[in-house]
């Protein structure tokens, strides 16, 4: 009995030992986007429960190049898996070439990579429901706030052009409204295409003020993300021609920061559709540590298919003025920065 005691001991003392050694990358999109302290925060909350080490590295602003040399670099160090939200989902495709060619597991958070990259599992928002949410919220906001209007014109801000999530949200919030048009008294205009601002919060707030100088009719805005929600309230209703003015517009936007959620509940933006970037980190985290400890094949196995391939969707929250409050209680604790 003592021997067998001992080896129990000895087994689980040389299992603890294997698993510290293990070490896992997560690469968003950029670091300046306070939208990726949660998925930071998941990540080092899973990589403490199973005692891993998890580094969360990527350029400071979206850069497709500077990522996919960010990523080779941990091939490079050997690291044990890798998740990435890919700034462009074809142009990663070379690095998860590189770490697959190295035998380190991939999977996507957050964003996917293109069809054919070679990564085992997306683990984030179904982003095509998530932009017919948004397109749900604004065909409502018509039909209460516009219901006599001939003509609603509507401006679009994404980040990148080539980044897939952001095209789904948006292919996913127009076809929602071409569906449902004959709800809406009005005709549907779109005003250019949607205007990139490259994730960058500054680069958002002036095509705002440019946009709201060139089309002083407009009636609407659709943000596929949340960057220009994330400066300050005068900042942000300066940008739209002011407070009275901002009020009048119908805003639909993605996320759930406590910056954005401060904007619901003093009338500025009438809806948001949030991810849940936290579960995103923390589920990427131990999908990557069952693929190292117990195989591939193994935890692909466990993982749900969707259309034949493998998809964690982390589902996505509606807020409203309604129910902001119970959203701004959470922020702190799932937004708080740790670095």
């Amino acid at each position: 009995m003592r021997k067998l005691v001992w080896l129990l001991l000895f087994i689980f003392i040389v299992s603890m030992a294997f698993t510290a050694q293990l070490s896992f990358l997560l690469c968003p999109k950029s670091l300046n986007n306070p939208y990726w302290y949660a998925v930071e925060n998941g990540m080092n909350a899973a990589a403490k429960l199973i005692g891993v080490k998890a580094f969360f590295d990527a350029p400071v602003e979206a850069d497709a190049a500077k990522q996919v040399q960010t990523i080779i670099n941990y091939v490079v160090k050997g690291v044990n898996g890798i998740a990435i939200s890919p700034n462009d989902a074809e142009a990663i495709k070379t690095a998860i070439k590189k770490a697959l060619d190295a035998g380190i597991p991939v999977i996507t958070f957050d964003a996917d990579a293109a069809a054919g990259s070679g990564r085992y599992v997306y683990v984030g928002t179904n982003n095509y429901r998530g932009g017919w949410e948004c397109g749900k919220l604004m065909v409502e906001l018509i039909k209460q706030q516009k219901p006599d209007d001939p003509e609603i014109k509507i401006a679009i801000l994404t980040g990148g052009l080539a980044a897939l999530n952001l095209n789904e949200r948006i292919k996913g919030f127009k076809d929602y409204i071409e569906q449902h048009k004959d709800e809406i008294p009005g005709k549907i205009t779109y005003v250019a295409d949607p205007f990139p601002c490259d994730d960058d919060t500054a680069r958002a707030i002036q095509i705002i003020a440019d946009v709201s100088k060139t089309y002083p009719d407009l009636d609407a805005w659709f943000m596929a993300g949340g960057w220009p929600l994330f400066v300050p309230v005068k900042t942000f209703t300066s940008a739209f021609g002011g407070p009275e003015r901002t009020a009048e517009l119908l805003i639909v936007s993605f996320d759930t920061l406590k910056e954005e959620l401060e904007l619901v509940k003093q009338g500025y933006v009438d809806g948001l559709v949030g991810q849940r970037p936290f579960d995103m980190g923390f589920k990427s985290i131990m999908i990557l540590y069952n693929m190292a400890v117990f195989g591939v094949e193994q935890t692909l196995g466990l993982l749900p298919t969707v259309n034949g391939d493998k998809i964690v969707d982390t589902g996505v929250d509606v807020v409203t003025k309604e129910n902001v409050d119970e959203f701004l209680k959470l922020a702190d604790i799932i937004y708080k920065r740790n670095r």
